[in-house]
């Protein structure tokens, strides 16, 4: 089968229908909503199997600003600070969307929590974890799943985007030579820590405690307690 150029997983299933269709969203636009703007109603999901992928908010935050100072049309204009503390798209609404998924876990018609965290310390075992789930357990033998590893390397896809590999728009970086710029940026577990200081990361973490229901706390403090390493320097 052809590359699929535009990251469209559907292609799979034309090509095979014993494969399941499999979609990749980002449900309910949250990088462009405040708080008070997010729907709980998740019917549209009570009839498929929803995998939620998670990282840590303090992560999720510097990610997301660099995506909205360097790869957006109509770039952000504030600081770094300013930004953990707007209300659209930011800390509160992430958080807020973690709360909805929390409640609705159950209408879906199956549910699994995964986390970049997870993926980057066993990236073989926590991939197979998900594709038994999405009905794909002939994909889990393991000469196959360390191939489609390795495939992903972070340093692997920082190459595809910087040669435009895949000649896809979502992957090329808008500021040629900008690090900053790319879609693959850093791909490190902690690497908020470059960026926020102390009184930032404790701002965060006490929205963490005030707003997100306590289950799904550590999620959101994943790299916490753990050595800053890049995704593709383990599993």
């Amino acid at each position: 089968m052809e590359l699929c150029r535009d990251l469209d997983l559907t292609h799979f299933t034309a090509a095979d229908p014993g494969v399941p269709r499999i979609v990749f969203w980002h449900d309910d636009r949250v990088a462009w909503r405040a708080p008070g703007e997010l729907t709980s109603d998740k019917g549209f999901y009570r009839d498929r199997k929803v995998v939620l992928l998670v990282r840590d908010i303090r992560d999720v935050a510097v990610s997301h600003y660099f995506q909205r100072t360097r790869r957006e049309g109509n770039p952000y204009a504030g600081t770094l600070d300013e930004f953990l503390s707007e209300d659209v798209g930011s800390v509160r609404t992430c958080l807020e969307f973690w709360n909805i998924w929390q409640a609705q876990q159950h209408t879906p018609a199956a549910f699994m929590l995964s986390s970049y965290e997870r993926l980057s310390a066993d990236t073989t075992g926590e991939l197979a974890r998900v594709l038994e789930f999405c009905g794909l357990p002939g994909a889990t033998e393991p000469a196959m799943l360390r191939v489609a590893a390795e495939y992903a390397r972070f340093d692997a896809m920082r190459a595809m985007e910087r040669d435009d590999t895949l000649r896809s728009e979502k992957l090329r970086p808008s500021v040629p030579g900008d690090p900053e710029s790319y879609k693959t940026r850093r791909g490190v577990v902690g690497g908020f820590r470059d960026y926020l200081d102390e009184e930032q990361v404790a701002s965060i973490d006490a929205l963490v405690r005030d707003i997100l229901a306590p289950p799904w706390q550590p999620m959101a403090r994943a790299a916490d307690g753990r050595p800053r390493f890049r995704s593709d320097e383990e599993g």
